[in-house]
């Protein structure tokens, strides 16, 4: 209820006082008075006034009343209270006060009251000290009292704080326990006079006209500057059963970052005086009670109040940006405080609002509402909350009921939606410390959880993720991505956030037959950032690796406890179309997450194994940072041998190199163009670069060196030990097709070397050294195989160890996949005519006609005889 002001107080207690003294001669019994003057001071301010004290008169040296423990019902309690009388108006039978003075007690919030009122025929002023809120104030009011024939009377009224630089004035009239006039506040810094260092330190000054009467008090035409904010509105409430109330407030605009600026800077201390302040000796530390929130505190709504609350901000600056058309709309009723709205328009295009309804039976609150938010550009609210700057999604929209019982906060049958996605679950916390935190959430086949606390500022728990299938959990993060495989998905970690940063120990995870365990975190300060120290079991990767033509009514069923047969190995060189088109895609590879986020990631397994190919006892090292993936260290067992790598990957380009010693092929057997490896042990080393955002353009723009050698091995596809030993016995016709049937229809060949080295530019890789060196010969090749078009041109010339032998070319033409094979037997046809087996290659009766030999040549009868051997099997 609101304070009556002292000088009120002051005229209550002066008409009770005469009372008293126009009883005299009978001065010496005070007491007999004691009703009376309580009744005359009790109807003048209409609540009860109680005089508990003695009650003292005396008439020398100068007539006085003294009252002892004054209390106003709801108002003041003034330890003592002396009225003072002329004495010459006394004895005239006329008493006339002179003056009041009030000594300790207190009414309202003044304590220490030290007053004194001075009256002069109907007009009085009154002066004196108190203490306002801890604070020494001074207190002066003038006015006179109304006459008989006014209800009304001037009052004028000031009460100051020098230590704060602030007062407050009132200029209007008084009467009948009301008060009606206007009323002035002016604060050097409302954090200052406050105490509290959160509110502005800021001037202030109000302005509004104040009505007070026993029945309600009404504040009108209220107006409000604080720093560069204007506040407007109006207050009404009622003093008597049934107590109503009724607020309503406008701002035009707060701004809360300077109001933070202002407090670091306060709290910024140098660090010579850090180092003055006393150390707690390590024995003996010092320990700090965390106080539980509020909300877990007792708390009871008025009782017998009605109210009802309008409050609006039109503009709300905050970390930098802009929260604008804030609305508070609140009506409390019979125990029950209905929220009909809590709403504000946030920064990225988004709106929040809040609605319910709260009771507190037993001082327990319990409230039960709705809550609802959306953003069209969430990656502006992300970066304005500091929760990363991810560019998608890019649109988001929240529901769910907000439930607050048994002192925790709910947030159930929550919807986000997410773009595309649409997340589903409940999030829950406790309103004590440490607080407790519960989530669970779920996409489409995916369900996430957590169950930990907040203490401190840090989050301690454990976390969950699982599907049936982590086919579906990939789809709900990748609409458009459809694994080969599935299997079961789980994994489980220990969180703990604090200051930005999520780390992740104790860190399992299994997806099929797949398994990882170790650590990760996860900063959120500025640029995501996830770091990673992961190892494996036996990975394979095919599971993972998109399907090929595969729709979604096609998606394999999750198996548990299963493997997944590799498939065979494929050849070194990618099938293409035959048509000469290339196949290679002109649509930009989707590299945005480049940008997402930066990452230091650390990877060993016991396999790692993809499409035929495994890698033993990988081991790996990835950064990423501004867009920029970096391999920088990568080594394996390949096929027995030592494999080592590093890569770059950008938006517009990668570079590749690597290094591998001592391969088996037998293991993969290689082929290309008819021929076969066998087996060798092989050593290569290349780097590679190319640019642009395609496949095409990548395979375009290809260049970079390399070398290939195989040692100690062996190729199918011809024989040249049986080639060397028919060519040492050619005699005739038939030692010829002896020659072709045993080295070019088949058979293989050893080898002690196959080296040769590569160019590539603009996608097209150049070899002009190839060299073979096996038993029974040897050849030398050059090829050029024009990645873009996808086709192969080279030449081979084997060259057999018997003496004098002619070299056999073959020819290999046309599509990369299935080239047309040559052979060329130039060579071969010279030395036949220079052995004089040239002319069994002529037919019957040919040399009767000295035309013949150019009609038909030998060189006819060879390439016949080779195309027969050379032609691509169907």
């Amino acid at each position: 209820m609101p304070v009556s002001p002292p000088t009120a107080i002051a005229a209550a207690l002066i008409a009770g006082g005469l009372a008293l003294v126009l009883a005299a001669p009978a001065l010496m019994d005070g007491d007999a008075w004691r009703g009376r003057i309580e009744t005359e001071a009790s109807a003048l301010l209409r609540r009860k006034v109680t005089v508990a004290g003695p009650i003292s008169l005396r008439i020398l040296p100068s007539p006085a009343v003294t009252l002892a423990a004054v209390a106003v019902e709801g108002t003041a309690s003034l330890d003592r209270v002396r009225l003072g009388l002329s004495l010459g108006s006394l004895l005239a039978g006329r008493p006339q006060l002179d003056d009041v003075v009030m000594e300790g007690g207190r009414v309202g919030p003044l304590v220490d009251l030290s007053l004194r009122a001075v009256t002069t025929g109907e007009s009085f002023a009154i002066s004196g000290s108190a203490r306002l809120w801890g604070k020494s104030a001074t207190l002066e009011a003038k006015g006179r009292r109304p006459t008989s024939t006014e209800s009304m009377a001037p009052l004028k009224a000031a009460v100051s704080l020098p230590s704060l630089e602030s007062g407050a004035s009132f200029d209007g009239s008084f009467g009948k326990g009301a008060l009606s006039g206007k009323l002035d506040v002016s604060l050097a810094s409302l954090a200052r006079f406050t105490g509290s260092a959160q509110l502005p330190d800021a001037p202030l000054s109000a302005q509004a006209e104040l009505r007070l009467s026993p029945d309600e008090v009404v504040i009108s035409d209220l107006g409000v500057i604080l720093g560069e904010s204007t506040i407007t509105g109006s207050v009404v409430a009622s003093l008597t059963a049934p107590a109503l109330m009724d607020v309503t407030l406008r701002a035009d605009s707060f701004d809360l970052d300077s109001r933070r600026a202002a407090i670091s800077a306060k709290t910024e201390q140098p660090k010579s005086a850090t180092a003055t302040t006393t150390a707690t000796p390590a024995s003996q530390p010092q320990q700090t009670a965390q106080p539980s929130p509020a909300a877990s505190q007792p708390f009871e709504l008025p009782h017998g109040l009605a109210a009802n609350l309008d409050v609006g901000i039109g503009r709300l600056k905050w970390r930098g940006e802009t929260i604008s058309n804030i609305q508070i709309n609140a009506l409390l009723e019979g125990e029950r405080l209905t929220l009909s709205q809590a709403s504000a328009k946030l920064p990225g295009a988004g709106f929040i609002k809040l609605t319910g309804s709260m009771v507190t039976p037993e001082g327990r609150p319990r409230f039960d509402g709705t809550l609802k938010a959306e953003s069209r550009n969430l990656p502006e609210l992300r970066k304005w909350l500091s929760l990363g700057s991810s560019a998608a999604p890019i649109r988001g929209k929240l529901e769910g009921k907000v439930q607050l019982a048994e002192n925790r906060l709910a947030l159930n049958a929550l919807t986000l939606d997410l773009d595309e996605r649409r997340v589903t679950g409940m999030i829950s916390a406790g309103l004590a410390l440490p607080i407790p935190l519960k989530a669970e959430l779920g996409l489409p086949g995916l369900a996430l959880g957590f169950d930990g606390v907040l203490s401190d500022g840090r989050i301690d728990g454990g976390a969950s993720l699982r599907a049936a299938g982590f086919a579906q959990a990939i789809r709900a993060l990748a609409p458009g991505y459809h694994p080969r495989g599935n299997g079961e998905l789980a994994v489980s970690a220990h969180v703990e956030g604090a200051n930005g940063l999520i780390t992740l120990t104790d860190l399992q995870a299994k997806a099929g037959e797949a398994q990882i365990t170790g650590k990760a975190s996860l900063s959120l300060e500025g640029q995501p950032k996830l770091t990673a120290n992961l190892a494996g079991n036996a990975i394979g990767l095919d599971p993972f690796l998109p399907a090929p033509n595969q729709d979604k009514g096609e998606e394999s069923k999750p198996r548990r406890r299963t493997g997944y047969a590799a498939p065979p190995p494929p050849p070194i060189i990618p099938a293409a179309l035959s048509s000469g088109s290339s196949s290679w895609s002109r649509t930009a590879l989707d590299l945005g997450w480049l940008q997402s986020l930066d990452a230091d990631l650390s990877l060993e397994a016991k396999t790692v194994t993809v499409s035929g190919w495994r890698l033993d006892q990988p081991r790996a090292h990835l950064g990423l940072a501004k867009g920029i993936a970096d391999l920088d260290r990568f080594s394996a067992r390949l096929l027995g041998g030592e494999m080592a790598a590093a890569a770059r990957l950008a938006a517009n380009g990668l570079t590749l190199s690597a290094n591998l010693k001592g391969a088996d092929l037998a293991q993969v057997k290689p082929a290309a163009g008819g021929l076969k490896l066998e087996k060798g042990t092989l050593g290569a080393d290349l780097r590679l670069a190319a640019a642009g955002t395609s496949p095409a353009a990548l395979v375009a723009s290809l260049s970079g060196n390399g070398r290939v050698d195989v040692n100690d091995g062996e190729v199918a596809g011809f024989d040249l030990a049986a080639m060397d030993a028919r060519m040492r016995n050619m005699e005739n016709l038939g030692s010829l097709l002896g020659l072709v049937q045993a080295g070019l229809s088949g058979g293989k060949s050893r080898f002690s070397s196959l080296s040769g080295t590569f160019n590539a530019d603009k996608g097209i890789v150049v070899s002009r050294d190839l060299t073979l060196v096996a038993e029974g010969g040897g050849a030398t090749g050059i090829a050029t195989i024009d990645l873009p078009q996808e086709t192969i041109s080279s030449k081979i010339a084997f060259k057999l160890a018997a003496p004098g032998a002619p070299a056999l070319g073959l020819r290999l033409d046309g599509p990369l996949a299935s080239p047309n094979k040559a052979v060329d037997i130039n060579d071969l046809q010279r030395w036949l005519v220079e052995k004089g087996l040239g002319k069994a290659l002529n037919p019957k009766g040919a040399g009767e006609s000295s035309d013949a030999p150019k009609k038909f040549k030998a060189g006819d009868a060879l390439r016949g005889l080779f195309s027969a051997f050379g032609k691509k099997k169907e």
